[in-house]
């Protein structure tokens, strides 16, 4: 009898063990964004930009708009990314960059000098500073979701001085 129980506790122990595995995985992929820097749509709404904190790395994603599967999933280390803030009597711009082999990519979003909302992805070969821009699409600013702050330092994610 002392064979059979140590069967079934090890039988219970494995499928234990498996409910928790998928348990973990579903939850992983149910809050693939826990720590959501920003996110917006095309001005058409037909794809979505998203940039998330998945500690220690930082998630890059774009795609058709509530896809489940977007074209493009980037995932670097926090130390490939940056943010930067300008701000005066006429505009105020954040930005967030993410820097994946030789190529950036770049949301900004902000006011610009008439107090209206805007925001944009760049793409460049190179860096935004002195790299070639390759492509550059409009944002709905009404979509726009914008957590760019300092806080973004206690994730590792630098400050730049340059937009």
């Amino acid at each position: 009898m002392t064979g059979q129980l140590k069967k079934i506790a090890n039988a219970l122990l494995l499928t234990a063990g498996l409910l928790l595995l998928c348990m973990h995985t579903a939850q992983a992929e149910n809050q693939r964004c826990v720590k959501p820097v920003f996110y917006a749509q095309t001005v058409n709404h037909k794809k979505e930009v998203e940039i998330c904190i998945v500690t220690p790395s930082v998630l890059y994603s774009f795609g058709k708009t509530g896809a489940a599967h977007k074209e493009m999933n980037i995932t670097v280390p926090a130390s490939s990314t940056h943010y930067a803030y300008q701000s005066n009597q006429a505009i105020s711009i954040q930005t967030f960059t993410v820097r994946n082999g030789g190529t950036s990519y770049q949301i900004s979003a902000g006011t610009n000098d008439g107090g209206e909302p805007l925001a944009s992805l760049y793409v460049y070969k190179g860096t935004p500073e002195s790299g070639k821009l390759l492509a550059e699409l409009k944002l709905d600013p009404h979509t726009v979701v914008n957590n760019i702050s300092h806080a973004l330092s206690d994730d590792g994610i630098a400050q730049s001085d340059d937009i």
